[in-house]
């Protein structure tokens, strides 16, 4: 796995794919902290709305590296075609660690904050930009390593999934009948939705369960896309 690993991101450096979404996530944080004194969890807030777009580029763009037949090759070197997508999946998480991390520290190195940071503050910016990045890997594995890879508007239809998610609180407000509907795409504001306001992190009962909520949805995405992947491969 550690050969496969190695390889896919060999690749991906080759093919000079990651240069867009990585060049457009820095140019994206050095506006945001181009000012000084910005307040700390709304500023956290719009990173991880971006890592989310970046993080379903990214995917998109790694599931897409390897030709049929390479494809075809590589599981057939791995045994099994689990391995495949799990590889790819860990290929994802590294190349997404340096991101995360100039997300994070960034604002903190360059004095941008207008408070300080706290546990509290860390605690929650680190778990906001992993959910969102992980909300990313799930809608980019979904259109690029299931059938619906094979569609013609699959590039569009993960950005829908994103714009209709970002805007899910608007859209139940219009109507209730929306929430039926909306409870399928990833629950982003479970997560932002306590990053307006004052730069404090309340740990109460209603953040640990969307928190527990937001992570069964992951658990469950995850594991609904395995199936969905080798039956593309079958």
């Amino acid at each position: 796995m550690s050969a496969f690993i190695r390889y896919q991101i060999i690749s991906y450096v080759r093919s000079l794919k990651f240069i867009p979404p990585v060049v457009i996530f820095f140019a994206w944080v050095f506006i945001l902290y181009a000012y000084k004194n910005v307040p700390i969890l709304s500023s956290y807030a719009v990173s991880s709305i971006v890592m989310y777009l970046i993080m379903t580029w990214i995917t998109m763009s790694i599931f897409t590296l390897d030709e049929e037949s390479e494809k075809h090759i590589l599981i057939s070197h791995l045994k099994r075609k689990v391995s495949y997508l799990f590889g790819k999946w860990l290929t994802i998480l590294i190349v997404m660690i340096p991101l995360l991390l100039f997300a994070i520290f960034f604002p903190i190195i360059t004095d941008s904050f207008k408070g300080n940071m706290s546990i509290q503050l860390y605690a929650y910016a680190f778990y906001s930009h992993l959910v969102f990045m992980a909300f990313g890997i799930l809608v980019g594995t979904l259109f690029s390593a299931t059938k619906l890879a094979t569609k013609k508007y699959a590039w569009l239809s993960s950005v829908f999934i994103i714009v209709v998610s970002l805007a899910s609180k608007s859209i139940i407000e219009i109507s209730l009948f929306f929430k039926w509907i909306l409870w399928v795409f990833p629950p982003v504001f479970k997560v932002i939705g306590y990053m307006e306001g004052e730069d404090q992190v309340l740990i109460n009962t209603p953040v640990i369960i969307d928190s527990i909520f937001v992570v069964s949805y992951l658990i469950i995405g995850a594991v609904m896309l395995v199936p969905l992947f080798i039956k593309k491969e079958s």
